[in-house]
């Protein structure tokens, strides 16, 4: 479908809209709306008069011809990569240096060594104690003390109050006497002598002893650290390493294709019929012109030509080490100390304690016979008789 045919097509489409709305009888002011309406212009006089439509429609510029290629210079892109190409290559005046170093794993001794022994000396009971008891008598002191009998008493008669009756020159007193009664008590005695004897309880206690000898003796442990040694000689070169880095680049890819615009001009011309201000289409013509457009650049990144340059760089030092064996270090580190205990066990004095208490004396009562005890007492009964008598009268009353 051509694009001026098109637009030819609209206008008229859209007269005939107008058609249905306008009146039947419009004047030039409603067909200057009308043409105003399709983008057109109105000219001429009365039945004379049209409405020109003028579009332009441009064509998107196309490609046309060969396009043309150009190319920037090369810049570096990336990271440069270098390689070596080379093994390393010692290099002349090495260093030389001395030094002394372990050589192998150190051996570990484990002995031990005694400290100063502690003896310590302690008395405890050997045994239970004993005791024995033993009685000690004291001197005996004695005393008397006499036990009355069963008294028993004897009635006799007698005279109290003797009075001499006749003359003092007589050859025998004769003797007036009162009558009386002599009452004789005898009483047996019995002497008992107490002998008592103080006693003394001894009490001899033996406790037996003994001597425990405790001997206490500190061992620690030592660990004896032998570290072999050895002296090395150490010389170094440097080395050095022959190396090729390549560097890659880019450049810019610039292409420029020609492109060609064209232009189409549509001239519409519209007449108004009799008495009415509907635009009807008289004529379309097309007016076709081409031109150079704005030509297509496009860029884009291509590979350029790597840069690749040689060097060195300087590589691991390479070191030659001799070594001679020399004296080993030994150190001697103390561990845990342990304990060794040794007891021994001597008799000892016994420990003895003699104690003494006072117990009840022995007391031991013997009797013998004492010395009776004989009151006499006489007591008169009012009644008098003769002692001595001379007469018969006197015989009578004898006393």
């Amino acid at each position: 479908m051509r694009v001026p045919s098109l637009l030819a097509a609209t206008a008229v489409g859209l007269a005939l809209a107008l058609t249905s709305v306008a009146p039947a009888h419009a004047g030039p002011a409603d067909r200057q709306i009308a043409c105003s309406g399709l983008g057109g212009t109105l000219s001429g006089n009365g039945a004379n008069q049209v409405c020109t439509v003028i579009s332009t429609v441009v064509v998107a510029d196309v490609p046309s011809g060969e396009p043309t290629v150009a190319y920037s210079a090369d810049r570096p892109v990336g990271d440069a990569v270098t390689v070596d190409t080379s093994l390393p290559v010692r290099q002349p005046a090495p260093s030389v240096a001395f030094d002394e170093r372990d050589a192998g794993e150190a051996t570990v001794v484990r002995t031990e060594r005694s400290g100063t022994p502690v003896v310590t000396e302690e008395e405890r009971d050997a045994a239970p104690s004993t005791s024995e008891d033993v009685i000690v008598l004291g001197t005996p002191s004695s005393t008397d003390r006499t036990v009355l009998g069963a008294s028993t008493t004897t009635q006799a008669p007698a005279t109290v109050d003797c009075r001499r009756v006749n003359d003092a020159r007589a050859a025998r007193p004769i003797e007036r006497c009162e009558r009386a009664v002599l009452t004789t008590v005898t009483t047996p005695t019995t002497i008992v002598t107490t002998t008592t004897t103080p006693r003394e309880l001894v009490t001899t206690s033996t406790q037996p002893r003994e001597s425990l000898i405790t001997t206490i003796t500190p061992w620690t442990e030592v660990f004896t650290t032998a570290q072999p040694r050895q002296s090395c000689t150490t010389t170094t070169y440097a080395t050095l390493i022959d190396t090729e880095t390549t560097q890659p680049t880019e450049r810019t890819q610039t292409t420029t294709q020609p492109t060609t615009t064209t232009t189409t001009v549509t001239t519409a011309v519209y007449g108004f019929p009799r008495g009415t201000d509907v635009p009807t289409s008289v004529s379309s013509s097309d007016a076709v012109t081409t031109a150079a457009g704005t030509p297509e650049v496009t860029e884009a990144l291509v590979l350029g030509t790597p840069v690749v340059t040689t060097g060195v760089r300087p590589g691991a030092d390479e070191a030659d080490v001799e070594c001679d064996p020399i004296a080993p270090i030994v150190t001697a580190v103390d561990g845990a100390t342990r304990q060794q205990v040794e007891t021994a066990v001597e008799a000892a004095d016994a420990i003895v304690t003699v104690t003494s208490a006072t117990i009840d004396p022995l007391v031991v009562d013997t009797e013998a016979p004492g010395a009776p005890v004989v009151t006499a007492s006489v007591e008169g009964i009012g009644e008098t008789c003769m002692a001595t008598p001379a007469v018969a009268e006197q015989r009578r009353n004898r006393c």
